[in-house]
């Protein structure tokens, strides 16, 4: 059974080698997801652990803050993750790809053990078999999927324990599985659960237990106990999603999302790219003999009817699973998957391995009707896959090939090499081979992060970290450049933009009408501005430097800032530069209670804060924002337009570029800002600002500023907007710019700042200090995101807390001086450790309660 682990680890392992990947070369493992949002992930593990424990419960690194059992819940429970604690920033994607492969190797071993103890493979064949798991398509696809892995791993040891359960009536060790794959990752748990019930009448047809009723009894009590003792975790979770994700509701219907039959495409090797990551088929492909083996599972005598029936019923949901709609939405969570379709497939792999185990037999020669259905069926594959070539991306001559080669070899070892030795190693070859040309045709598919890309962005951000380590008070950065949206965790710094599965939609609805790029899993703080970045403590904001040396970060720029230009450097690097906002804010400040009802219009960002200002400083009716002149100045290859905002700019000939020039001149030494709205599609367009191209990200649905000149009074200023070739037309929605009062805002901003909260304790749920309120001001404002789990206590008092403006936290007080505690506790997290805690504890005392008596029992005479 040590074959089993060791030969994914080495196929794997040569692969990363061939591909250079670190520390082998010049590659790294990081490909989407995983380079983008898990590995910073494992970051804050380290931090966790380490330095901070108080960041399992809640985090200002994530955005404006965020939970963070919801989160440790989905991306970080695996016990795979304590190798990151081995690991720095620059050294991450090296032990990312040990854990890679140390996952994939488990998967194999803990598959060889099932086959082993419950269905009774006995030699080399459990290796043959088994390897087919951990090689599989799914695992292959999904290997950057890092998270998911666990449940994959933990799944034979469930179905192993549920087996012997069924024998022997001993749950808890099946209690124990099914625990732990709940504690892995509360998503694909649920995936389980489903899965478990399709194939406990399997398991149940095929042991034949006895004392039926009391069995399933047992077996239902042992699932309610895995439930109930992992209550501490999955409740506050189900909290979080309620918040979140499940208040994005999915389209029900009785359609296909796919088409079924190019299922049968997905037995090719190599039958996987990039579109096919975002959405596609299901991956299930194994080596053509465990699709073979499936004949005598279902014509052997000795296997009961039921156990047929059941699982072929149980292959059939699994399937259609894939493609029609309820069922994914059903093995989805109610959810759509984002990219990474059927993520429950590799269950499909499993079954079908489970089927052709139990359907082995040594020296099995396929009847004539097997010979005739499977090679006809690898023609018909092989046929309807070539007349597609040129249709599936995914499809080509050396996969259709290979397909062919080893499904027809296989066929002639099976019907023409009958010695046991001999045909084992055949078979196993072939596997092999075919296993390994999966693996390398699909990874090859995949573009992968250099480790130069990697560094530049990783170095970046620990340098930050290094520089602030000196400032002892509280803040945030924002980033004019960046890696990724979760900077923050593997810098260790308040960060303002976060990527995750689980962001509340409350944090996305701030971030939009503040103007911000957000979404159902992101939130980006690259358009802030003078006031608003006041207002949300970012003290700090990292800019391209000025020097030579500034090319060496252009790819990591996010966004574009001019009203940083002149503010005080406070360290530098290699093409960086931290540099001090002036005018911020503290993290709580007394303020106006006018604030509670601060206006927000989703349609306007800049006069949301505008009013979010005013409002605090207790001058609801001050006029901070004024809109500013826009004159066309010139055009090429454009249709004549009489308008700017809520006009439309057309290409005369869209084979060629086209151009809109807009000039303006600044009348104060204010910043000004760009209203861009929603329904202005920025793909295919370039805006430029005295012929250097702005930095602007796309993709977002709703209006957001764009800072475009400070301090240049009196300057012209040549805005272009050039469509591409290809472009035909652009509708310049809510297109229009805006200034704000520069004396005005620092005066209201110097106002907020006279009576700050002064920390006497902090860290990632609690934030304890002193403030002094006055009967203008009695109003504690914060810049952390208002969420249920925040609770407040005033002179030892607790005081309910208030929303500003749809996300802020704020505590009403009286005028005076307060001592202030705010903590955040996950909801529901108290009730899931009683509920956790007091099964556990009824448990071990009956068991305590059957212990002693049995000891009594074997004492007496």
């Amino acid at each position: 059974m040590a074959l089993s682990f060791w030969l994914p680890f080495f196929f794997l392992l040569i692969y990363f080698i061939y591909r250079h990947m670190a520390p082998f070369g010049s590659s790294t493992i990081l490909t989407v997801d995983l380079g983008q949002q898990y590995l910073d992930y494992f970051a804050q593990f380290k931090h966790t652990v380490l330095h901070d424990p108080s960041a399992f419960f809640y985090s200002f690194s994530s955005g404006l803050g965020g939970d963070m059992v919801a989160e440790w819940s989905y991306y970080l429970m695996s016990p795979f993750n304590f190798i990151f604690l081995l690991a720095n920033p620059t050294t991450l994607p090296d032990w990312i790809l040990l854990v890679t492969l140390l996952k994939v190797a488990f998967a194999g071993l803990t598959m060889a053990l099932f086959l082993n103890k419950a269905m009774h493979l006995k030699g080399y064949i459990i290796t043959i078999f088994a390897i087919n798991y951990p090689l599989s398509a799914w695992f292959i696809a999904n290997d950057l999927n890092l998270l998911w892995l666990d449940t994959a791993i933990l799944v034979p040891i469930v179905l192993l324990t549920l087996h012997k359960a069924l024998r022997n009536g001993k749950v808890w060790p099946f209690t124990l599985s099914l625990a732990l794959a709940i504690l892995s990752n509360y998503y694909m748990a649920w995936m389980l659960a489903l899965f478990l019930v399709l194939y406990l009448p399997i398991a149940w047809a095929n042991e034949q237990p006895k004392h039926s009723l009391i069995l399933l009894f047992k077996t239902t009590l042992a699932s309610l106990s895995a439930v109930l003792v992992t209550a501490w975790l999955w409740l506050p979770t189900l909290a979080q999603l309620r918040l979140g994700k499940t208040t994005h509701s999915a389209k029900w219907t009785l359609g296909f999302e796919n088409n079924p039959a190019f299922l049968f495409f997905k037995l090719i090797p190599g039958s996987f790219d990039f579109n096919q990551m975002q959405s596609g088929q299901a991956n299930f492909l194994v080596a053509p003999i465990i699709l073979f083996f499936i004949w005598p599972f279902f014509s052997k005598k000795s296997i009961s009817w039921l156990e047929k029936l059941f699982s072929l019923l149980a292959l059939s949901i699994l399937i259609l699973a894939t493609c029609w709609t309820p069922l994914i939405l059903l093995f989805h969570g109610g959810q759509y998957p984002v990219w990474y379709p059927a993520r429950f497939s590799f269950f499909i792999s499993l079954l079908i391995i489970i089927l052709a185990a139990r359907g082995y037999k040594t020296g099995w020669l396929p009847s004539i009707p097997a010979r005739i259905f499977f090679l006809t069926g690898t023609l018909a594959v092989t046929i309807f896959g070539s007349l597609q070539l040129n249709k599936l991306s995914y499809l080509d001559k050396p996969e259709l090939l290979a397909f062919l080669f080893v499904y027809l070899l296989t066929i002639l070892t099976l019907l023409f090499l009958n010695q046991h030795l001999p045909r084992l190693w055949a078979l196993g070859i072939l596997t092999s081979f075919f296993l390994i040309a999966n693996l390398a045709m699909t990874l090859n598919h995949i573009s992968y992060l250099t480790n130069k890309e990697y560094q530049s962005g990783a170095k970046q951000v620990s340098l930050v970290d290094q520089s602030l380590k000196q400032d002892h008070s509280w803040y945030r950065v924002a980033e004019g450049l960046g890696r990724t949206y979760n900077d923050g965790f593997l810098g260790n710094f308040k960060a303002g933009s976060h990527f995750s599965s689980l962001l509340p939609a409350n944090s996305a609805t701030f971030y939009r009408n503040m103007g911000q790029i957000s979404g159902d899993s992101k939130v980006s703080y690259n358009n802030g501005t003078t006031v608003l970045d006041s207002l949300l403590s970012f003290k700090y904001y990292l800019d391209q430097s000025n020097d030579s040396s500034a090319k060496s970060t252009t790819a990591l720029r996010k966004s574009n800032r001019p009203d940083y230009q002149k503010a005080p450097v406070v360290a530098s690097g290699n093409g960086w530069a931290l540099k001090e906002n002036q005018t911020v804010l503290p993290v709580a400040y007394a303020a106006s209670n006018q604030a509670l009802n601060t206006p927000i219009n989703i349609r306007y960002p800049l006069a949301n804060q505008e009013r979010l200002l005013t409002y605090l400083a207790g001058k609801k009716d001050e006029i901070l924002l004024t809109q500013q002149p826009l004159t066309i100045s010139g055009s090429y290859n454009l249709a004549k337009s009489q308008n700017i905002t809520g006009g439309v700019i057309q290409a005369v000939n869209k084979r060629e570029p086209a151009s809109l020039l807009l000039t303006f001149t600044p009348t104060t030494d204010g910043a000004y800002y760009l209203n861009l709205g929603g329904a202005f599609d920025l793909s295919g367009v370039i805006l430029t600002l005295n012929g250097h191209q702005i930095k602007q990200e796309s993709g977002y649905n709703h209006t957001v500023a764009l800072n475009l000149a400070n301090d240049a009074k009196g300057k012209e200023q040549t805005l272009a907007i050039v469509l591409q070739k290809g472009t035909s037309q652009r509708y310049l929605d809510d297109f229009a710019l805006y200034a704000f009062d520069k004396k005005k805002v620092q005066s209201d901003l110097a106002k907020l700042r006279t009576h700050p909260l002064k920390i006497t304790k902090s860290n990632s749920r609690t934030i304890e200090g002193s403030i002094s309120t006055t009967k203008e001001q009695p109003l504690i404002m914060t810049s952390t995101l208002s969420a249920p789990g925040w609770s407040a206590k005033v002179d030892g008092k607790s005081v309910a807390t208030k929303t500003v403006a749809g996300g802020l936290l704020a505590v009403p007080t009286t005028p005076g001086k307060h001592h202030v505690i705010l903590t955040y506790t996950p909801p529901y997290l108290l009730a899931g450790i009683a509920i956790s805690s007091t099964f556990a504890f009824l448990v071990l005392l009956i068991y305590g309660y059957k212990r002693f008596f049995s000891l009594a029992r074997s004492r007496r005479p």
